[in-house]
């Protein structure tokens, strides 16, 4: 993955017509508490190490550490005005006491460590998408929690056209080990 750094385009930014969409910014204003970006990489010295490094691709290293510090932006087009406001579509039931057990204890460490915003009430607020999450069996009787970004007509990965992430490399975690 160090080679592909060398060469990558750097990480893209919203569009404007997202800094236009005043149902998201509102919520967001309102409620900055659900919105924090949080990393346990620290930032500054993860940059510092990379530009004492003379890393051959400082763009794409700066893109990666404003992401790091404000979010990143999925290249998605979030069709405003196209797609509904909000969107929810429910998670399935758990089939069985432990796999209830196990999402109800997984979304209190992802909220635990700032990556699940706090509960703020059964409905979703203005501008909010929620895809449903499930667990999957793995050996040894234990789960592995999933978020299905693809479900529904109006998923998150549908904001994503294929042509703009051919040749980026988004999860390679199993490639790195």
């Amino acid at each position: 993955m160090a080679v592909w750094t060398e060469s990558a385009e750097p990480l893209p930014r919203p569009p404007p017509s997202e800094f236009n969409n005043l149902t998201v910014l509102s919520t967001i204003a309102k409620y900055p508490h659900l919105f924090k970006v949080s990393t346990p990489i620290n930032v500054d010295r993860f940059e510092t190490l990379l530009t004492l490094a003379h890393h051959p691709n400082m763009p794409f290293v700066h893109s990666v550490c404003q992401g790091l510090r404000e979010g990143f932006w999925p290249w998605a087009d979030t069709h405003v005005g196209v797609y509904p406001t909000t969107w929810e579509v429910p998670s399935p039931i758990p089939s069985t006491t432990a796999e209830r057990d196990f999402i109800r204890s997984q979304i209190l460490k992802e909220e635990s460590v700032g990556r699940y915003s706090p509960n703020f009430g059964p409905q979703l607020l203005p501008g909010m998408y929620s895809m449903p999450i499930h667990a999957v069996p793995k050996e040894g009787g234990k789960y592995r929690l999933v978020t299905n970004h693809s479900a529904g007509d109006f998923s998150l990965n549908s904001m994503i056209a294929k042509d703009d992430i051919v040749g980026v490399t988004l999860d390679n975690v199993q490639g790195s080990r």
